[in-house]
């Protein structure tokens, strides 16, 4: 009698937690995790947005995007090539030639990808963020954003209706330039004076990029309640991916997955 008191408090306990985090969808950070040592593949890299993708139950990946000498959008994390790749300098200062040739120092030594090299096919039903960098710390310089929009405009994402692009800011001066280009802006902020601020400056954001530990719960609710999206990162743990769930976000940006998922259901 007791072992079955026991399982019906469980199952309850179960359909509970699936009921209240069942809106909330998990968005794989980098495509599989920054500095997850069980990681499968690099992060960023072809081999690990596809092995997201094919994850039952993941929505979506977020990947770091920047802009090559060229004029080609890249992914890439780092500021600087020297750290996790046999390359060095920054991404903005190299040709593509010179970054196709570029590797990452992990087992499977995954080469740098644009991002026109992905399947978009893969996104079907599905959300793509896209963390756009705009500052090289190489050469000190701002990334061009009208090339960086005319990049994107060349991959007709805005076109493509089976996925969800988000474009992911971080520097208020492009802001507006990708409204009026019709993208959706998400922007990277740190507290709530922040949030009202950028909200009453530009009021055609979509929604918010937060750290799990800057935000209370009742933050995100009010940022909810303004009819702006919100989207949590930085979150590894399993004590900080149920702590994320808890706010009740739009999304987890999560660096792993697996365990997000089992903490969702």
């Amino acid at each position: 009698m007791f072992g079955k008191i026991v399982l019906i408090s469980i199952l309850l306990v179960s359909c509970s937690k699936k009921k209240e985090f069942d809106q909330i969808k998990v968005v794989g950070h980098a495509a599989t995790g920054l500095e997850i040592l069980n990681s499968v593949y690099h992060d960023n890299s072809k081999e690990a947005v596809e092995f997201a993708l094919s994850i039952e139950g993941c929505d979506g990946v977020e990947i770091d995007i920047q802009l090559s000498k060229d004029g080609t959008l890249w992914l890439f994390h780092d500021d600087q090539l020297d750290k996790e790749t046999n390359g060095s300098g920054c991404v903005n200062d190299l040709t593509d030639n010179q970054l196709s040739v570029i590797e990452y120092e992990s087992i499977h030594k995954e080469k740098l990808i644009r991002l026109n090299d992905l399947n978009f096919a893969l996104f079907k039903g599905k959300e793509l963020f896209l963390d756009l960098r705009h500052y090289t710390s190489c050469s000190g310089n701002f990334v061009n954003v009208n090339q960086v929009i005319a990049d994107l405009n060349l991959l007709n994402l805005q076109t493509i209706m089976d996925f969800n692009v988000h474009c992911v800011l971080s520097y208020d001066q492009w802001i507006s330039p990708f409204v009026a280009a019709g993208f959706k802006v998400d922007y990277s902020i740190y507290n709530l004076n922040e949030f009202n601020t950028y909200t009453n400056l530009y009021p055609s954001i979509s929604g918010f990029v937060v750290r799990n530990s800057d935000f209370e719960k009742n933050e995100i609710e009010m940022i909810k309640n303004a009819n702006k999206d919100l989207f949590i990162f930085e979150i590894r743990s399993p004590k900080g991916i149920r702590s994320a769930l808890n706010k009740n976000p739009d999304a987890v940006i999560t660096d792993d997955i697996r365990a997000t998922l089992i903490e969702k259901y």
